[in-house]
């Protein structure tokens, strides 16, 4: 399970990043701007990089006389909190996909084998367009300023082939979509979900579910991660479902802060904005905020 991710993914991601948002490159870091401040950063809007907690010396040092923000993974944590910023990870080394599902919980295969008599048929990479206006609606619901459409753009044409679209449809109505790349034998879910009016009818475990089997059949697979969250949060419950189990990701930073109590008055706010103007500043602010 202590599978970080490449150096060349990382490069590939800020490549992305700076093609995106123009940010100025420092050694390792971007240099991203944050209302008055500079921080080098290492990286945002991807959850963890290439680094692990006891291999962090050169940046620290680099970044010493600056604000910073650094993520890495750390193996060694297992006195977990409420609140701990954690990845979720599941281990398939060597596990078909029928044995990967027979290790879900309960919950998670009920919603599957409902779900499997439905029609519900999924796409990938047909539309970034329209996967981005999926994002965007599910970010406007969760209270988070989305990133601007050509990051995606970017990132597709950074990373390449390992990097995916999925769009979901019931008929031919789109009901969610998820991104995923491999990188290190690692499947990462990093950006989606299922939209919000769709979920009293259907199940993000069955969406999730699905991605994993495309990605296990086509790749080399070891670990899946099931992405970000706050420990005994909603979304970790979700993610344990499927036997995923917590990694801690330190935020190594010049500030200290808990992300998810910091940004619960601002999501809040954010919610109540008529979706025209976040659509419109959203993308904008995204380039100064650090913690995504």
């Amino acid at each position: 399970m202590s599978r970080l991710y490449s150096k060349d993914l990382v490069q590939a991601w800020k490549r992305a990043l700076i093609d995106t948002y123009g940010f100025e490159e420092y050694m390792d870091f971007i240099v991203q701007p944050s209302f008055g401040k500079k921080y080098l950063s290492y990286l945002p809007q991807i959850n963890y990089t290439d680094r692990e907690a006891s291999d962090v010396k050169d940046l620290l040092e680099l970044a010493k006389e600056s604000h910073y923000q650094i993520r890495v993974l750390n193996f060694s944590y297992d006195d977990f909190k409420d609140f701990d910023t954690v990845t979720m990870r599941l281990d398939v080394r060597g596990k078909s996909v029928e044995e990967i599902k027979k290790g879900y919980k309960r919950l998670a295969k009920r919603a599957i084998a409902k779900h499997e008599k439905l029609p519900i048929t999924m796409k990938k990479n047909s539309d970034i367009h329209l996967f981005f206006d999926i994002v965007a609606s599910i970010y406007k619901d969760h209270g988070t300023p989305v990133f601007p459409k050509s990051l995606l753009f970017h990132l597709k044409n950074h990373i390449g082939e390992s990097i995916n679209f999925y769009i979901f449809f019931n008929h031919n109505e789109p009901i969610g979509g998820y991104m995923s790349f491999v990188d290190n034998k690692i499947l990462t879910l990093q950006i989606g979900g299922l939209l919000n009016r769709y979920k009293e009818q259907h199940s993000s475990y069955y969406l999730q579910h699905l991605v994993v089997v495309d990605n296990v059949e086509n790749n080399e697979i070891e670990v899946v991660d099931f992405g970000r969250s706050p420990y005994n949060g909603g979304t970790y419950f979700f993610k344990t479902r499927f036997g995923a189990k917590p990694v801690k990701i330190d935020i190594l930073s010049s500030d200290t802060k808990n992300i998810y109590e910091a940004y619960t008055f601002a999501a809040n706010i954010w919610k109540k904005i008529p979706r025209p103007i976040t659509d419109t500043i959203g993308p904008k602010l995204t380039k100064y905020l650090v913690d995504l």
